[in-house]
Order: structure tokens, then sequence, then C-alpha cells
């Protein structure tokens, strides 16, 4: 017997066109995003409010015979024939038969257990009780399989069960125990109760809090024992509340995301941003600005994704990380390209390789915040990195290597800072006169060790004009409070010459015009031209 059914799941797993007509009925009865099932659940739900209407309708005798005979029959028969496909569909057989038969075991329980967990699964159990037309009414519950919002939902409570399981047996409890309590101090004595049920009956619609009044205490401690189910009752439907807001909080999230991600698959020229900080924003904003590319954010901080919901930008609220994700994203040719511009450079690397993992062609930026994991990023085939820091090292160095020498003038750096410190050193190594002033001992320590000879280390508000006149000045503080302040009050004391800002922040560089500055250096805005860059240079070699 053994051999026989080896030998058919062999024949059957061999065949194509076995495979492709089973492929073809899982995707039309489970995949939401197979092109037909739109149709097949439309043509079941019409299916499912004929029937509904009939059994109504027949109540009256008000409906030609033949409606109902058609509801009987064929209406039966095509729930019938659902029920056997999606049993048929829900497990491989013949795959599990050609696993077993590879190891020692040839005890097909397993195999016959698989199949039986889902016949017992709630949905499997309404498909076969619909299918009897004593209980047509159940096919109401079968609405779950063809409206995806509302499975969504039923998913969102199922993940809850362990809550439900746990005030079911609450309410078991309490109800029983509340009833029994009234049954034994009103029966004989309360007209209304008649009977042990009639007891329970009123324990639960007490504790519902519906009270219909058709069954009331009469006895002194009965009423108090209503009161007490009355308490017990508020602080239940308090909990069910809680726990079916937070399902259902959370699959709209889920559901959003999914409305954002087919929304996505029918854009073009999509550029993926994974990440809405600082630099993702003004990335975004050029995009916006360019209108040849449409700029997707991914971002898993609330706060952020609804600054970029405000914004006006096609949000999805997740891990960018997630497999899942990048798989959905990439079901259609169309993004342009990904950037991943997170603060953390483990987090900028996983995506990245999850990106390439799942598609191998895709054409992934990042930002490197850690110049010594460049082997790293490297390994991964990431199409290009940029290090926002390296980025204003190169453009403000070059500025001011050329306006030092044109105007035969040392430069002066106010805060010794990941902004300054690398083109101090530079501007060293090119034998150019190089002031340091910092009001931060740290930084201040670290400028002497770099070797850095003119240091001077200053209160917050002190400047010595009369030092620094014949100089280009560079305000590379961290705080950008302070690089205003400086700027406006050299400018106050007659200072005449450039200074230059090296700025983190967009929203603060028009106070630093205002405030005397001569020439602004912000990485992220340079740092976003270079994307945008890399972006335009690689679609112009694809085409």
């Amino acid at each position: 017997m053994h051999d026989v059914i080896l030998k058919l799941s062999q024949k059957i797993d061999s065949s194509e066109r076995y495979q492709k007509t089973k492929s073809f009925f899982r995707s039309l009865l489970n995949d939401v995003n197979y092109p037909y099932k739109r149709y097949f659940d439309a043509f079941m739900i019409l299916l499912i409010v004929l029937s509904i209407s009939i059994l109504i309708l027949g109540k009256s005798g008000k409906i030609p015979e033949w409606f109902v005979y058609l509801d009987l029959y064929v209406v039966t028969s095509i729930f019938a024939l659902e029920y056997l496909l999606r049993l048929w569909v829900s497990h491989d057989v013949h795959k599990m038969v050609l696993a077993q038969s590879k190891t020692e075991n040839r005890s097909y329980i397993p195999i016959i257990k698989s199949k039986l967990r889902y016949m017992i699964s709630l949905p499997a159990l309404i498909d076969l009780v619909a299918i009897f037309p004593k209980f047509r009414i159940i096919r109401l519950l079968k609405l779950y399989h063809y409206m995806h919002g509302a499975s969504s939902l039923f998913d969102a409570l199922l993940k809850k069960r362990f809550e439900f399981i746990f005030l079911g047996y609450m309410l078991f409890a309490i109800t029983f125990t509340l009833g029994s309590i009234f049954y034994l101090l009103e029966y004989g004595i309360n007209e209304k109760l008649g009977s042990y049920l009639d007891a329970i009956y009123w324990a639960l619609v007490t504790i519902s809090t519906v009270g219909y009044g058709d069954i009331s205490p009469v006895t002194e401690m009965g009423k108090i024992v209503s009161m007490f189910g009355i308490i017990f009752g508020i602080a239940m439907i308090s909990f069910v509340t809680s726990v079916m807001v937070s399902a259902f909080s959370e699959r709209f999230d889920e559901l959003r995301n999914q409305d954002s991600i087919n929304h996505v698959n029918r854009m073009q020229n999509v550029v993926v941003i994974n990440g809405y900080g600082h630099l993702g924003e003004t990335i975004a904003k050029k995009l916006k600005i360019h209108k040849k590319y449409e700029p997707v954010i991914i971002e898993n901080d609330e706060k952020k994704a609804n600054i970029a919901l405000e914004d006006g930008y096609n949000v999805i609220r997740a891990d960018g990380s997630s497999a899942k994700l990048i798989k959905e994203l990439y079901h259609r040719d169309n993004i342009t390209a990904m950037l991943t511009l997170t603060s953390s450079d483990i987090d900028n690397i996983y995506f990245i390789l999850n990106a390439k993992s799942i598609y191998p062609k895709s054409v992934v930026y990042t930002r490197m915040n850690d110049t010594h994991l460049m082997p790293q990023y490297e390994a991964t085939k990431v199409n290009g990195m940029i290090e926002p820091y390296d980025v204003i090292d190169t453009k403000a160095f070059a500025y001011l290597k050329e306006q030092s020498i044109t105007n035969n003038q040392k430069i002066l750096f106010f805060g010794y800072t990941n902004m300054s410190s690398h083109i101090c050193k530079m501007l060293e190594d090119e034998g150019i006169e190089v002031s340091v002033y910092d009001s931060n001992r740290e930084r201040y320590q670290n400028a002497k060790n770099d070797g850095f000879k003119d240091i001077t280390f200053m209160d917050k508000e002190e400047i010595q004009i009369p030092k620094i006149q014949n100089c280009i000045v560079v305000c590379g503080m961290e705080d950008e409070a302070l690089n205003v302040y400086y700027s406006i009050t050299l400018r106050a004391k007659g200072f005449e010459s450039i200074i230059v800002s090296l700025s983190h922040s967009t929203q603060d560089n028009r106070k630093l015009y205002l405030a005397g500055t001569s020439k602004i250096f912000d990485m992220y805005e340079e740092s976003a031209n270079l994307f945008v860059e890399l972006i335009e240079n690689d679609v112009k070699k694809r085409s």
C-alpha cells in the first residue's frame, strides 16, 4: 500500500498540469493579490446574499418555487465544491508523503493530523456547516473569506485569543456564581424566578448591563448581589473594549500599510527612503520639487511617520529591514532606487542585505555614519555610500583653502567638533594657518592632542575681536544657536571678513544669514544633493 501511495505522490509531483491547476485554485481562494480573486469574491458574496434573501423571503411564501430549488441545489453545490477545493489546497499531501518516504518513519498519522487540524479550524467548520441547507443562515459567516477588511479584523481578534479565553473563563465563573447565589436567595420568593436557568439568564443580563427588567431581585440580599453583578459587568465591558480597540488599532496600522504598498505598486519612478530624519526629509523635498521621482517613506517611529504624512508623502510605518516589506515593494519593477538613511549603520547594512537578497538588481544607496564600517558596507554590494560629515569636509575644505590663499588670511574655527575637526586637519596638512577656539574642555583637549598649537579656551560669551580681525572665521559648533550668536556678535563688533558656518539644520540657516554669515555648508543639504545626483546618474546609465 505504501508503494502505491508513494508512486502516486511521485506522479502527482512530476505533473505540471496538476501543479498549475492547484496553484490556480490556491491563488483564487487565498491570495488577495491574485488578479481574478476580486471577481471570485464578488461572485461568492452575490451567492451568499442571494441565498439569505431566498431564505428570508421564503418565510412569507411570496417567492417562486424555482428560486428555492436554485438555492437548495445550485448554490449548495457551489459551496460544497468550494469547501472541497479549500480542503484540497490547504496542504500538499503528496509532498508530505515524499518527505516522509526519505525517513525511516513511514507513519501517515502526521499527514492525517495536518488535514484534520485544518478541518476542525473555525473557518473550515463554518464552510462545512454552511453547505447544509438547514443551516443556510451560517453562510453569512462565510463573508470572512471574501471581504478582506473583515477577515483582517477577524485575524486581529484571533491574535488576542489569550485575552478572550481569559475573559470567557471570567464570564463563565461570574455568571454561574452570581446565578447560583441569586437562585438560592430568591427561589420560592421571587415570582418571576421559575428555574435555575432563569437565574443564569438574570446573571448574564445583569453582568452585560443590558437589564431587560423581566427578572429583578425582591430580597435585600438579592439586590446586593445585583449591585456586585453590575460592577463586575462594567469592569468586564471595559476589559473587552480595551482588548478590541488594541487589536483593531494594530490591524488598522497593518491595513494602512498594505494600502500604502498597493498604492506604491501603482506608482512610477519610485524612490524609497528608509528613515525620515533630517537627511531623509531634505532628500524627499528635493525629489518632490524635481517632480520626476515619487518619494515613498519607510519609518517605524510614529512621530516621524506622522510628520512625513503631514508633509504629504506616501508613508509606510514599518521596520525597513523587514524582508516581507521589501518583497511586497518589489512586486512590480517600478522602483528607481532605495535609500537607507538611518543613524544606525547596523540597520542600514541589514536593509541593504535584505534588498539585495530579494532583488539582486535593486539599486540601493546608503548613509554611512562610521567610516570604519566601510568594508562591511562594501561587502553588501551597495551601489553607493555617502558620509554626511565627509561631504561637508570636502566642500568646505575646497572653499576655505581657496579663500585663504586668495585673501592671504589664516582660518579661525569656533568649535573643534565632528563637523570641523577633519577640516582643520586637512587645512593644516596644506600648510594653512589654523586657530581653534572652543568652550568645551574635552574638545579643547582633543585639539591639543591632535597637535594644534594655536588653541584658546573661552567662555561662551568671550570673543576676542582684536586678535581675529584679519582672518576667515568658521562657526562649527554643534549647537546652531551658538553659531548664530558668534556670527551676529562678530558683525556687531565690526568684523568685516568672511564668516563660514557649518550647519546640520536647515531650519536655522535663515537665522545664520540674518546674523551675518557669508557662506553656509549644510551637511544634510549637500548630502541630499549628492544622493539625488547619484540617482540621476544611475538612471542615465540604464537608459
